[in-house]
């Protein structure tokens, strides 16, 4: 800090969130209160990163203004990793897994954030993080794992792989008709039509990376940015919701994506796209890809209820896709 903002005095520091690489400290300074973070990823992953939050800034957006070193850079690097000086942000947590208003309020603010991102053009010695045109890819590398993984299954002895080999037909079943809907969607030609520089995704919008303020919703965190569609960040929003409320539910599906469309509205076909994404068991895959791929233990208690979870959503999402 005194190397690389001589023109800052800090007055006091404390840690307010660490486990590893990734650090972050409050610092109370002669321009006011500060933050300081330690990021994990590479050097030209960060340069990228930190571009993109700089051309939202300028642009108005609601992010965290970077303040830049002495010598005019968006961060300096100590022991091999990168920390930015960030403006702190004053405001209150979203708490959009458990409040619905809040929820409502998040989507808005997404919108926004997406919508301020078209046009990020990457500096030339970075590394940038891309995920357009990668879906059917994507949805078809996981499918083929849960198929593997049934297979890994029949040798198991636990009860958690029992459950697995009874379960896992339906959900490669559900799988392989989201990718054949995903093929026939217009998924491809969104992706271009967005082009090369269009929207970016934050890939962790949630609690503590969105905060309620004067100005509306500021968007933090944001070292994971990739260029995708936008629906990208919402699935993993309304699944939540549709877990928080016990049920899935179509109106309430379509009540929140009517605050996100406020802002950024989609087409009929783009929000087939985002029915099939939640049809995909991306929550079972997110369950026993651990005890496959880490060889960590499966509990046969909360497969089943993922796999519940899974199934209930069919015959809603049914009235949703068209040639279901």
């Amino acid at each position: 800090m005194a190397q690389s903002y001589p023109q800052i005095v800090v007055k006091n520091i404390q840690v307010i969130q660490s486990g590893g690489i990734k650090t972050i400290w409050k610092l109370e300074t002669s321009v006011g209160t500060v933050c300081l973070k330690r990021i994990r990823k590479s050097i030209p992953i960060v340069k990228f990163t930190t571009a993109a939050q700089a051309y939202l800034y300028q642009k108005g957006a609601n992010v965290a203004g970077i303040i830049p070193t002495k010598d005019g850079q968006l961060f300096f690097v100590h022991e091999g990793y990168a920390l930015v000086l960030y403006a702190w942000v004053v405001g209150s947590d979203l708490e959009m897994d458990r409040v619905p208003e809040h929820l409502y309020t998040g989507l808005k603010g997404l919108a926004q954030f997406h919508k301020d991102t078209v046009g990020f053009i990457p500096p030339d010695d970075c590394e940038v993080y891309n995920r357009m045109g990668v879906w059917p890819s994507h949805f078809s590398g996981m499918c083929e794992e849960l198929k593997l993984w049934k297979e890994q299954a029949k040798q198991g002895k636990t009860l958690f792989h029992q459950s697995y080999v009874k379960t896992g037909d339906a959900m490669i079943q559900m799988a392989s008709h989201a990718i054949k809907l995903l093929e026939a969607s217009c998924y491809a030609d969104w992706v271009a039509d967005i082009g090369h520089h269009g929207y970016m995704c934050h890939q962790d919008y949630g609690k503590g990376n969105a905060i309620g303020t004067d100005r509306g919703v500021c968007v933090l965190d944001l070292d994971n940015l990739t260029y995708d569609i936008p629906l990208r960040d919402i699935r993993k929003l309304l699944t939540k919701r549709m877990e928080e409320l016990g049920r899935w539910d179509a109106d309430e599906l379509k009540r929140c994506m009517s605050y996100y469309e406020a802002v950024l509205p989609f087409t009929p076909e783009q929000m087939q796209v985002l029915y099939i994404d939640l049809l995909f068991p991306h929550k079972h895959y997110g369950y026993v890809k651990s005890p496959f791929k880490k060889g960590e233990p499966g509990d046969e208690k909360k497969l089943n209820k993922i796999v519940l979870f899974e199934m209930e959503k069919l015959p809603v999402l049914k009235k949703l896709i068209k040639g279901f």
